[in-house]
């Protein structure tokens, strides 16, 4: 079977677990997987969210994180929401793009799937 390639693109950061946790799967079948993280979504890709998120709701997202970069996944953050973020600290593998890159990623992607 053909390597394919998905593009996940993430609105909000209550999905962003369910997300890695596919995305993941995806990754280990030897796909190309690329996540966008857009508007509350681009919250995660702050260091100190992470750190909230785990006192919150008992899920280790810095680790789904690591595993999914680990894996090639590649992660990229709207840099129109992810600039406004006061002090922002941006974890490391995440890159910022903008509409021209999703965009790119998407016409070459076999799925594209939103959340």
């Amino acid at each position: 079977m053909a390597n394919k390639k998905f593009v996940y693109f993430v609105s909000l950061s209550s999905n962003v677990p369910y997300v890695l946790k596919k995305a993941l799967k995806n990754a280990e079948e030897e796909n190309e997987v690329s996540i966008f993280f857009d508007l509350d979504g681009a919250r995660v890709l702050d260091k100190r969210y992470l750190k909230i998120m785990e006192r919150t709701h008992n899920i280790d997202l810095q680790k789904l994180m690591q595993q999914a970069l680990d894996k090639g996944i590649k992660f990229f953050g709207c840099q129109m929401n992810v600039l406004i973020a006061d002090g922002l600290e941006l974890i490391e593998g995440a890159e910022l793009s903008g509409v021209a890159t999703f965009l790119e990623t998407a016409y070459q992607a076999d799925a594209v799937l939103s959340y």
